[in-house]
């Protein structure tokens, strides 16, 4: 499995330095999602919706840094993600691959800067992976970072809400447990599936409004 996800990553680093679109890199890594998924054994179970066919931030829930692999879009995906990622092995070399927009978020500029560098994926095709926690949790919802639901309300830009549940909670990366002590655990665990629930694109000129409306519909699916 460790060398699937290898090939996956090297297959994206080589695509970028030939310069290909992330069009041709979107389509390499959905392809690729579904074999490492397939033969860890990880099945997608969609309870709501349908995939997004125009470009919208997607928001969801945070259990594990593998959630990115279980969004849907008919259009190619882009990720915000804290900067430390940018420095991990295999996730940190795919990260920089998919051109993921990197945040310091002890920093306002920085958080400023990758509002603006979303906001401009969304009007150039590309719908923005954020997740408001900002962080894992096993259960529930934590409380959302607002900044982004407010770019949308300004921009005009849609946001449709995603909601992810693991068959198995203890495949969350939460508490003290380490990047690599996690990555082994998913690649040696059985089986397990994960529930999808996405709704429908969401405007409006009210940041405020707008968060609380997504917060909403996620409590209503979401493990409490």
């Amino acid at each position: 499995m460790l060398l699937i996800l290898l090939n996956l990553v090297f297959g994206l680093l080589i695509l970028k330095a030939l310069g290909l679109p992330m069009t041709w890199r979107h389509r390499f890594l959905n392809v690729g999602k579904a074999v490492f998924m397939g033969m860890m054994g990880i099945k997608i179970r969609l309870r709501e919706g349908n995939a997004p066919r125009e470009a919208a931030i997607l928001m969801a829930n945070h259990r594990s840094y593998i959630d990115v692999l279980f969004f849907r879009s008919a259009t190619p995906q882009i990720y915000l993600s804290k900067s430390e990622v940018k420095s991990w092995p295999i996730i940190g070399w795919g990260a920089q691959a998919l051109d993921v927009v990197f945040v310091d978020r002890s920093s306002k500029e920085s958080r400023s800067a990758s509002r603006a560098a979303l906001s401009d994926r969304v009007q150039r095709g590309l719908s923005p992976v954020v997740f408001p926690e900002g962080t894992t949790t096993e259960r529930g919802l934590l409380e959302f970072s607002p900044g982004m639901f407010y770019t949308a309300a300004e921009l005009n830009v849609p946001i449709v809400p995603f909601v992810m549940e693991y068959s198995d909670p203890k495949m969350a990366w939460v508490h003290d447990d380490t990047f690599v002590s996690h990555l082994l655990k998913m690649l040696s665990r059985p089986a397990w599936s994960v529930d999808l629930y996405i709704g429908t694109l969401l405007r409006s000129n009210d940041g405020a409004a707008l968060a609380e409306t997504v917060r909403a519909w996620m409590l209503e699916r979401v493990n409490k």
